[in-house]
């Protein structure tokens, strides 16, 4: 018998492990893992939550103590997703008796369920935690969108936008009406990286504009320099005889 652990976090990017044991190594009867043409893989995971989600699973199990409408989640293949970033834009309050919603949240979510009611539709049989959390990665991706400008959107907003995007997804809406909006959302870095580059290269083309002026005044200034000195040139030579600057002065007789 093998054993072997591994830790998965938010800090860490990893599938697993690259590489186990050789076929030859397993098929071998004599390593131990094949038993009658058999191995047994046993794998045991253990989910340890953040500070921060316990206080979420605190507080909403005290809202769902105080909902009649709750039941038990029938389809366990959907995990609640782990906030990556904290998201508090206000206090929470109480969204059309389905939960305890940012206040924040609560126009854009009307404005939205006013157009696909199947959003609530859908989550009618969900528990109210299940629903709570729902309608916030909703109400969270909707904010982003209404407050975000597109100068915003830099490497860390798109990183941001495509998680909340992902955890959202997770809920099983039908989104086919949103993920254009934040497709193009997300699209927004390269326009926004062209738009640096257009701008340097602006200023580039401008500086070497104003040099290419300056060094041309430069000429100009230069030529006259020039003639003015043709001009002291021939005066000064007018009547001048040259004579052999090298030849000794001597003395006496000449």
């Amino acid at each position: 018998m093998s054993e072997t652990t591994k830790q998965f976090n938010a800090t860490e990017i990893a599938w697993g492990f690259p590489k186990f044991i050789h076929l030859d190594e397993l098929n071998d009867s004599s390593s131990g893992f094949m038993v009658n043409d058999t191995c047994i893989i046993e794998v045991q995971i253990l989910v340890s939550k953040s500070e921060q989600e316990n206080q979420v699973d605190q507080q909403v199990n005290k809202i769902d103590d105080n909902h009649d409408i709750d039941k038990p989640i029938k389809h366990t293949d959907i995990f609640l997703p782990k906030e990556t970033f904290p998201t508090s834009f206000g206090e929470l309050v109480d969204f059309q008796g389905l939960g305890k919603i940012e206040q924040a949240f609560v126009p854009l979510l009307e404005e939205v369920f006013s157009r696909h009611p199947s959003l609530i539709d859908c989550q009618q049989k969900r528990s109210g935690r299940f629903v709570e959390w729902a309608f916030t990665a909703l109400g969270r991706v909707l904010h982003f969108l209404k407050t975000k400008k597109v100068k915003d959107m830099d490497g860390d907003a798109c990183n941001n936008l495509q998680i909340f995007w992902e955890e959202l997804k997770m809920f099983r809406f039908d989104l086919t009406w949103l993920e254009p909006h934040v497709q193009s959302a997300l699209a927004m870095k390269t326009c926004i990286e062209r738009a640096v580059r257009v701008k340097r290269t602006r200023e580039d083309v401008t500086a070497l504009e104003m040099e290419t002026k300056r060094l041309k005044a430069k000429m100009i200034q230069a030529e006259v320099d020039l003639e003015i000195a043709r001009r002291d040139f021939v005066k000064a030579k007018e009547g001048f005889e040259e004579c052999d600057l090298d030849a000794e002065l001597g003395y006496g007789e000449p």
